[in-house]
């Protein structure tokens, strides 16, 4: 049996038990069990249930990353509806989770996991050893995942009832009401430069 399909039947078969008891009651032998394999095939690839569950996120995650690469194009609103739309798809991970509690593990691993999404995707970000953001996109990196997330899980908690097209919308429809409402953003449009002193912001990537 291959590496990676021994993980992924561990993987399954912890997802399967969440769906019936609570992540914290669920032990390794019954992961075994489920995925019909040996304890000592588990324990060649994990030390522990959490290492299965934190593969689960890296394995959603990085299903998110190809779907927000393949339909990439450097707007907000493409972002945005590949983000909505991958979720929408995946609702019933999402809800495994909550309803385990263990929503909050995901959400530990997420910043950093989507970090290296965008670092993927967008490599001109990067520092020049490539390891990390500049301040200004760190934090624009923050705002906006964070800002997608909040959206999303609410929106999966009420039941999905908006379309992903709807939500990238409004989401464009902030982002341009409070461009229109700030003055700064104007002074900017005239001035090519940020009316503060001092001012922290350096033009371009900061590369």
């Amino acid at each position: 049996m291959k590496k990676n399909e021994a993980q992924q039947w561990m993987m399954d078969a912890l997802l399967r038990l969440m769906e019936k008891k609570p992540y914290k009651e669920i032990k390794i032998m019954e992961i075994v069990k489920e995925a019909g394999l040996a304890r000592c095939t588990f324990y060649r690839h994990f030390s522990d249930k959490e290492q299965v569950l934190l593969r689960c996120c890296e394995s959603v995650v990085g299903q998110l990353r190809d779907r927000i690469s393949q339909d990439f194009d450097n707007t907000l609103y493409k972002t945005a509806l590949a983000y909505f739309g991958f979720w929408v798809k995946h609702r019933a991970f999402f809800e495994i989770l909550n309803n385990s509690k263990m929503l909050y593990f995901f959400l530990q691993n997420y910043d950093d996991l989507m970090f290296s999404i965008s670092k993927e995707i967008k490599p001109e970000h990067a520092g020049t050893q490539g390891t990390d953001f500049s301040p200004k996109i760190r934090y624009h990196f923050f705002f906006g995942m964070e800002g997608l997330w909040g959206m999303a899980y609410r929106w999966m908690l009420n039941g999905c009832k908006e379309t992903p097209e709807e939500l990238a919308q409004y989401l464009v429809a902030y982002i341009v009401e409070t461009y229109e409402g700030e003055p700064d953003c104007q002074y900017y449009d005239q001035h090519q430069t940020y009316p503060y002193d001092p001012c922290f912001i350096k033009p371009g990537h900061e590369i």
